[in-house]
């Protein structure tokens, strides 16, 4: 992958005998036609090379409909638009001061399921000593609301969280008295694997709004193959279909996500089909991480960047494909990269931005009340930062808030220098776990090629696919950019014939 057959990076330029100053900005070159200027705050503009020669030599007022142009998107800074430059550059960080909003609990470290990425390295299910304790749910409870976050979420993860149901009513009835009591608006998320799923916990689960969430890897060797049973060969894909049948016939939706493996990369459509030959219309794909017990097979189950990329690029294809056909179905990661692309009010996502969301934007806590930076650091003790039994929240925001902002900010590595470096992010976790140290040694790692060129995709498609830019501006704003859809594949049989003409 070739970033730069043309590739500069500016310095805020002034001329004197003018009424604006050229933003600081990167470049990529496709062609004559077609040069990609980016900006710290996120604007960017696709110009020819006469237009581009006006901007690098500081000519605009020659063209004044180009100069509004780029007034518009920051990359030219006025008197008239500074301060929605100002407001821009503070929107796109905002995670960085509003508070910790995002709370992963851990009810169990018990798992009646051994799959063979778990990044939680979860334990024998009939091994009680790995639940939370009351105790230790009241002091996360009561630490989640010392956050200033006018907003907070609790997401319930494993484990499989369902292995201490008690627990999660207690959480769950705690934090809505606390929610009563501090007025911050609270939601709750639940991350499943649906086999231990009764009519009981469903009821539950819907009767208090908590969101659920599930994996499903693909076709059922496919899922089989990644998500065993502890200590039994039945299908565990069967049981998952089971709950989702239940969740149709209550009307409710979930989410759904597929993690890849090295088996997986020979499944790039099939996956796809999958979840659409279960009626689901989205899901988040993401590539493997060189954590828990996936680090020590990583020889076994991981892959190269390059793999995975091509991979990434045939789904990717694939669901684009799908669109065009007159089907909605959206990857939720691509979604939020979008929105980091085409608003100046990104959404927020703790692994893709820079900083991360690490602490700042999320916590993680284990069933013993130890606290780590985020979901995925859970794999490592490198990342606790403190205990709720010992802790309050401002000690641990004074210990490793802003250690985290400036460790994940990019700023030291060569991303500084990359075209990208607006919608992207880096990772600690994935660092450390794939080269024992949080702050990558290499130029561009793993995370790195996978992320950039995940940006660069989009990008090309926006620029020179007039029907994908329709379906990428729907998916990121939907009531914005409406796009017409003619298929609805209410039934298996209309959503197999759709798949068989698709081929």
């Amino acid at each position: 992958m070739v970033f730069s057959a043309f590739n500069e990076k500016s310095k805020v330029q002034k001329n004197i005998d003018s009424d604006y100053v050229i933003n600081f900005y990167r470049t990529k070159k496709y062609d004559d036609e077609h040069i990609l200027v980016t900006t710290e705050h996120g604007g960017w503009a696709v110009l020819n090379q006469e237009e581009f020669d006006l901007l690098r030599f500081n000519k605009l007022n020659e063209d004044e409909n180009l100069k509004r142009v780029l007034e518009d998107k920051g990359i030219v800074l006025t008197e008239k638009s500074r301060n929605d430059i100002l407001n821009a550059t503070k929107n796109k960080f905002h995670h960085t001061w509003r508070g910790t909003s995002l709370h992963i609990l851990v009810p169990t470290l018990r798992c009646n399921m051994k799959c063979i990425y778990c990044h939680a390295k979860s334990h024998d299910p009939k091994e009680k000593k790995y639940d939370m304790t009351t105790e230790t749910a009241k002091k996360v409870v009561d630490f989640i609301f010392q956050s200033p976050s006018p907003d907070i979420t609790i997401e319930y993860q494993g484990g499989e969280p369902l292995l201490n149901f008690e627990i999660i009513k207690y959480i769950h009835e705690y934090a809505k008295q606390k929610s009563k009591e501090t007025g911050k608006r609270t939601n709750f998320v639940i991350v499943t694997n649906f086999t231990t799923m009764t009519e009981e916990k469903l009821k539950y689960l819907m009767d208090n709004k908590i969101d659920l969430c599930t994996s499903i890897d693909g076709p059922k060797e496919l899922h089989d193959h990644n998500r065993k049973f502890y200590g039994s060969k039945n299908s565990s894909y069967d049981e998952v279909i089971k709950t989702i049948g239940k969740l149709k016939k209550y009307g409710r939706g979930m989410g759904a996500l597929p993690t890849i493996t090295k088996k997986s990369l020979e499944y790039p459509i099939e996956i796809v089909d999958e979840y659409i030959l279960l009626g689901l219309d989205n899901f988040m794909s993401r590539n493997l991480n060189c954590m828990g017990f996936a680090k020590n097979l990583w020889d076994k189950l991981g892959y190269t960047a390059e793999e995975y990329i091509d991979f990434f690029k045939k789904e990717a294809d694939y669901i684009l494909e799908v669109n065009k056909k007159g089907y909605r179905f959206i990857d939720f990661k691509l979604r939020v990269i979008l929105q980091r692309l085409l608003s100046d009010r990104p959404r927020t996502f703790t692994c893709f931005g820079s900083p991360c969301g690490a602490v700042i934007g999320q916590i993680a806590y284990a069933e013993n009340g130890n606290i780590y930076t985020c979901d995925e650091a859970r794999s490592d003790d490198t990342f606790i930062i403190g205990n709720v039994h010992t802790h309050t929240y401002v000690e641990v925001m004074k210990k490793s808030g802003c250690k985290i902002v400036d460790l994940s900010s990019c700023m030291s590595l060569t991303c500084d220098n990359c075209v990208w470096y607006p919608y992207c992010g880096t990772c600690m976790v994935w660092a450390k776990g794939g080269q024992d140290n949080p702050i990558s040694k290499l130029a561009m790692d793993y995370e790195c090629k996978i992320r950039k060129f995940q940006v660069e995709y989009l990008f090309e498609k926006l620029i020179f696919d007039k029907e994908a830019r329709k379906i990428l501006m729907h998916w990121a704003y939907p009531k914005k950019h409406p796009y017409k859809y003619t298929k609805n594949l209410k039934t298996l049989k209309e959503r197999e014939e759709f798949i068989k003409s698709l081929k």
